[in-house]
């Protein structure tokens, strides 16, 4: 069935009954023509696009639109396209659609979403301890007194002790930012509050959830050294949440790390809570929920640590945040996604902005980000990139330019230059543009690479720069070519890669000894498991963690570690090198983050990692998101090595930065330093209040958790 079109007539399995391209995730071909005739012919879904399986009722219709009736709903996909964000509840009724929005409008009311899960009256869950898990886990309890350690008194003197008096107190790139940073008696505070809201980034509207009333957040700025202080309200009305500082080390303050069911339970409506850290990195990154789905509906920001550069700029232009982009909210494709894997979304943001071509009406609507900064010739202009996706990879180019990249993540990097860069999914980039080309209009390009997951907007993902005396008009510029492979009928699918790792050196030199701690695990997909839903597994065992049971919650209160995932609970000792080797024959790539540390890349390839693999310990790249690849060349899945050094107790997650394969299981989590953890929390009465107001919280609402519960 490889290479076979999707049915012209719409129909599953249409007149031959071979319909399906190629599907890693299961047999998508009915041989009946008929939507969801018998799981033997087409599992419990039908057809539609790259061999994905959409959920369906057995003998529903297939809609005008070739997509078959969602699993939530009686009718077919046409009619859902404008449903709200999903919860499940008794009546299983499904809100009114959309009517006509702005780009961005203010808070709504009534809006259910996921992360207020109703239990339907065919449930199987157990309830009886409302964290959000089936039963045969006791929920740790509060069995010794909370304590605050005191705020110190003592006066901060600006620079004490450090050599000299400068932004950064004499600190340079060269600085280890691990081992000291700039003394800045600087605190930078900071308060946001989320909603539901109405967004449409593109003309289309759609629910979706807002921080301050806007999508993305706002812009949180500090520098290098200050202190952060984050106040958060929940003011939506049927979901918990919490917010991560992606990439912030959390250095002796795992407490504020914001992981739902691993540093803290889910934070209910109605309430706020404030995280506190000092800066230690330095570079651009992003705030975000880090609860299902929620950031891909909406809840992040950018995020701008002020540091010192590897190379010099003229002007800072701002950053590129590009993300992809569904007109039906994620969590309703969530169901979707258990069944066939990632989907098919309808186009890319660059800072919440795009055109939608294939607008009903026959004309595009929305507008494309225009660069504020008018490039001057002769002038060099810093950017900030940022991948904010749930599923797709991009090629970032701008027509006619080279560039010089100068950081991976949060590490400086020594300059290097290119025409075009790859940027998975959490990852960023700082890069540095010279203004070298004819005064005109230009166009910056995200191509979504197909081959990681589709988008049907995939080369239309454009901004635009203008030189300043330019006639300052749509650009008609040439796009940078690169090897793209298709996928042997004409369509496009580009490549599912990183950066070449030997052009990531980090400027700060940096090697690696020989492992003290290794844990290895082969990564598979099946549905073989009793729901008949497809999650991951490492080793056989998938993730799941609990909303109203926090890992370092149970740790504090009764010095256990919680049972909900098994042996995916890794202790470790302190001052060790622990290497990481993940593997799988599945042939999908994976960007995979690391709490709590930076990460060092020390190999990756084609098939199963092996005893002869070269790895390099001589200042390999460091970063918070490494890529292992898959694809390969003949089809075959990959491997990623990496290592860190265990400096800092806590209870860090390690996790796929693809939304749908984090949400099904694809995650485990490091107990470092055990024995210190609790002497390190400065406040275990914030960790008991957060849990106890979610628990009652959630026991009244009957809300439970239907993924992996991070």
């Amino acid at each position: 069935m490889n290479g076979l079109a999707v049915s012209e007539d719409g129909k599953c399995g249409g007149a031959t009954g071979q319909t399906c391209l190629n599907s890693y995730l299961g047999d998508c071909c009915s041989k009946t023509g008929v939507c969801g005739e018998g799981f033997f012919f087409c599992g419990i879904g039908c057809q539609k696009q790259f061999g994905a399986c959409i959920p369906t009722y057995k003998g529903k219709l297939v809609s005008q639109n070739g997509m078959c009736a969602s699993l939530t709903t009686s009718y077919n996909l046409t009619s859902s396209i404008t449903s709200t964000i999903l919860t499940r509840s008794s009546n299983s009724t499904i809100s009114a659609p959309l009517t006509t929005a702005p780009i961005v409008t203010g808070p709504s009311t009534n809006i259910s979403t996921s992360t207020g899960r109703y239990p339907n009256t065919t449930s199987t869950w157990d309830f009886n301890n409302w964290g959000g898990i089936s039963s045969g886990h006791p929920v740790a309890t509060n069995t010794t007194a909370c304590s605050r350690k005191p705020t110190s008194t003592a006066t901060c003197v600006r620079c004490e002790g450090q050599p000299g008096t400068d932004k950064y107190c004499g600190l340079t790139i060269n600085d280890d930012s691990y081992a000291v940073v700039p003394k800045t008696c600087n605190t930078v505070e900071f308060s946001i509050d989320l909603t539901e809201c109405e967004v449409a980034p593109d003309g289309v509207s759609r629910k979706a959830l807002c921080v301050n009333g806007q999508f993305p957040g706002p812009l949180l700025e500090a520098s290098w050294g200050d202190e952060v202080v984050f106040h958060v309200t929940n003011s939506m009305t049927r979901n918990g949440t919490s917010i991560h500082f992606h990439g912030i080390r959390q250095n002796y303050t795992n407490e504020m790390d914001g992981v739902v069911g691993i540093t803290q339970c889910a934070l209910p409506p109605g309430q706020s809570m404030t995280y506190r850290w000092i800066a230690e990195s330095y570079g651009f990154s992003w705030y975000h929920s880090h609860l299902t789905l929620q950031a891909y509906e909406g809840l992040f920001g950018p995020m701008y640590i002020h540091g010192p550069k590897s190379a010099d700029y003229d002007v800072d232009a701002g950053h590129l945040i590009v993300g992809d982009w569904s007109h039906i909210p994620v969590d309703d494709m969530y169901n979707d996604a258990q069944v066939a894997g990632v989907r098919t979304m309808d186009t890319g943001l660059i800072n919440a902005m795009n055109i939608n071509p294939l607008a009903k009406t026959g004309e595009p609507t929305g507008q494309r980000y225009t660069v504020p900064t008018q490039f001057v010739p002769g002038k060099k202009y810093l950017f900030q990139l940022l991948n904010s996706a749930i599923q797709s990879t991009y090629k970032f180019y701008i027509d006619g330019h080279k560039f010089t990249v100068i950081a991976a993540d949060f590490v400086p990097i020594v300059p290097y230059e290119t025409t075009v860069l790859s940027i998975n999914i959490g990852q960023r980039y700082e890069i540095i543009v010279e203004a070298d080309q004819p005064v005109g209009d230009y166009f910056l390009r995200f191509d979504n690479q197909n081959a990681c997951a589709t988008t049907t907007n995939s080369d239309d993902i454009r901004g635009i720069i203008h030189y300043e005396g330019s006639a300052g008009v749509t650009p008609n510029s040439t796009a940078h070519t690169y090897p793209r492979k298709d996928n042997g009928a004409g369509g496009i699918l580009g490549t599912c890669e990183d950066e070449p790792l030997a052009s990531l050196v980090p400027v700060l030199k940096k090697s690696v000894s020989s492992p003290h701690q290794t844990v290895q695990h082969d990564v598979a997909v099946s549905n073989s498991n009793g729901i008949n839903l497809y999650r991951w597994y490492l080793d056989g065992t998938t993730f799941q963690a609990n909303w109203g049971d926090a890992t370092l919650y149970s740790i504090i209160n009764n010095d256990t570690i919680p049972t909900y995932s098994g042996d995916l609970a890794i202790s470790t000792s302190l001052g060790e090198w622990v290497y990481v080797i993940i593997e799988s024959a599945v042939p999908l790539g994976h960007p995979i983050h690391l709490h709590g540390h930076d990460i060092y890349i020390l190999g990756s390839g084609y098939g199963n990692y092996g005893s002869g693999t070269t790895l390099n310990l001589d200042n390999p790249p460091r970063r918070d998101v490494a890529f292992m690849p898959g694809d390969g060349p003949t089809g075959q899945g990959g491997h990623l090595v990496v290592a860190f050094f265990t400096d800092n107790p806590g209870v860090w997650l390690m996790h796929c930065h693809i939304g749908w394969h984090v949400a099904m299981g694809f995650a485990l989590q490091f107990i470092e330093g055990q024995e210190l953890i609790k002497d390190t929390v400065t406040d275990t009465c914030f960790l008991n209040d957060v849990c106890d107001s979610w628990r009652p919280w959630a026991k009244e609402k009957g809300i439970y958790v239907d993924d992996s519960g991070v």
